[in-house]
């Protein structure tokens, strides 16, 4: 997959349409804003027919929303939370319109907190 970042600008690909009848969950971890995974996500959108659930985690998979007060002990670098946060635009720029109403749409982003710490200097 390209390396290109998708930005307002940016012209996405059509994919060569295939309807996916059985596909009802799908879970991207550690969702990113690269131009191709965006177009592959938007193709996963269009032509899965009976998606019931679609989650975005923008970190790290374990199903949390990530926290600079976690207590794992782990802390997020500035470049990981702002690359979460170009993910969380991504999605809602070219995939969130383009999710069917029946299906659950959940993406895990950065806390405020962590927003707000990450840009201090």
């Amino acid at each position: 997959m390209g390396h290109e970042l998708v930005g307002p600008s940016s012209h996405l690909r059509q994919l060569p349409e295939r309807h996916h009848h059985h596909l009802k969950i799908v879970e991207m971890i550690a969702f990113n804003s690269t131009k191709s995974l965006v177009e592959l996500t938007c193709c996963i959108v269009k032509s899965a027919v009976s998606l019931e659930r679609l989650t975005f985690d923008t970190f790290r998979g374990d199903g949390r929303s990530p926290c600079c007060s976690d207590d794992s002990g782990f802390s997020y670098s500035k470049f990981m939370i702002e690359q979460a946060s170009r993910a969380v635009e991504a999605i809602r720029m070219y995939i969130e319109d383009k999710v069917a109403p029946q299906t659950k749409l959940t993406v895990l982003e950065p806390c405020a907190r962590c927003h707000a710490n990450a840009f201090d200097d």
